[in-house]
């Protein structure tokens, strides 16, 4: 945690590089970049694997073929149970480094665990469209209506109308009382 302080602490001074000489410049992105990479494997051990992903991008944002950004981005998918883009990323590392063991290796979990992934999502699709169609299914035409029988529709919409009204008067009421009560309060403090 105090490595990560430090590595945090470095990239932050050297965020604003553009006062330096042109010389300079380039050591700072060096070791921004350095420190970057650092960052994201302290995330990596501590298991903060969202924030190893955005040490990574800042990396691969500056330098979109290092190697070294690109698998630990793919160690932070791999934790963030983002499979797909696992291998994505492994297979972009072995393309760059053919003799990557690490990276290999990390294809061959990530395919795994989309396996798995892909079984639990197939079982809970399963067991829901199971449900789909077990109701009773009435013959077309033969429906009744939610609302009741069909005959009585003019009688609903006239109670509902007179209650409608029965609500406007009481909410004018208790209007009408609130005005009283705010004008003696002013008369009162007059």
């Amino acid at each position: 945690a105090l490595a990560l302080q430090r590595y945090k602490k470095v990239v932050d001074m050297f965020s604003y590089i553009d006062n330096y000489k042109e010389e300079n410049k380039e050591k700072a992105k060096d070791l921004k970049k350095t420190c970057q990479l650092n960052k994201a494997a302290c995330y990596l051990k501590i298991k903060e694997y969202f924030e190893a992903k955005k040490a990574c991008d800042e990396v691969l944002k500056l330098e979109s073929q290092n190697v070294k950004a690109m698998y630990r981005r793919a160690q932070a998918q791999f934790g963030l149970k983002n499979f797909l883009d696992c291998i994505a990323d492994c297979k972009k590392v072995v393309e760059l480094d053919p003799k990557n063991r690490d990276a290999r290796t990390l294809v061959k979990q990530a395919q795994e665990g989309q396996k798995e992934e892909d079984k639990k999502s197939k079982g809970l699709f399963a067991s829901m469209c199971k449900a789909l169609g077990k109701g009773p299914i009435p013959p077309p035409g033969k429906t009744k209506p939610v609302y009741g029988d069909g005959d009585d529709d003019d009688e609903d919409m006239e109670d509902g109308d007179a209650k409608q009204e029965e609500k406007q008067e009481v909410g004018t009421k208790e209007e009408k009382q609130e005005e009283q009560a705010k004008e003696e309060r002013k008369e009162e403090s007059n």
